[in-house]
């Protein structure tokens, strides 16, 4: 039990990665292509992004919490559970602080809007924290296998 609980948690985190890395190459140049106009593909896949990073988040988070109680006993797994909470709990700070609210104020501009100095700056502040963010995830993910590799 305590290994099944854990490596559902490794999955979880493996898949936000990879999805995460995914929009980061892929979409998210799109999203940024053309500011405020390109800013529709955002609000076009808004809903379905909603419904998959919440329920992702809640189950790996909730997965993890109990591999930690699981394996509490385990202090080689318990520290790199808890290093990997630490940065997963660092980019849901990072999005509730900063990324959510920005994206919704991305999505109010109007599509005919201007490309103005300021949007574009924040626009490379947004990816240059969208990379820590990432990073953050994938150190929790690193952490949470090698937890998983010490059982």
């Amino acid at each position: 039990m305590n290994g099944t609980i854990l490596l559902i948690a490794v999955i979880l985190i493996w898949i936000a990665v990879l999805v995460g890395a995914y929009q980061r190459i892929f979409e998210m140049p799109k999203w940024f292509a053309s500011p405020p106009a390109s800013f529709e593909l955002i609000r076009k896949q808004s809903k379905q992004a909603k419904t998959f990073w919440i329920p992702l988040s809640i189950l790996f988070v909730i997965s993890a919490c109990i591999a930690l109680i699981l394996n509490w006993q385990y202090a080689g797994t318990r520290v790199h559970i808890i290093g990997a909470l630490v940065c997963f709990g660092l980019t849901g700070l990072l999005s509730g602080l900063y990324f959510v609210k920005e994206v919704i104020a991305f999505t109010k501009i109007p599509v005919d809007a201007a490309q103005t100095p300021e949007l574009l700056r924040r626009v490379r502040v947004w990816l240059r924290w969208t990379t820590v963010r990432d990073v953050l995830q994938l150190f929790a993910a690193v952490f949470l296998t090698i937890a998983y590799i010490h059982l």
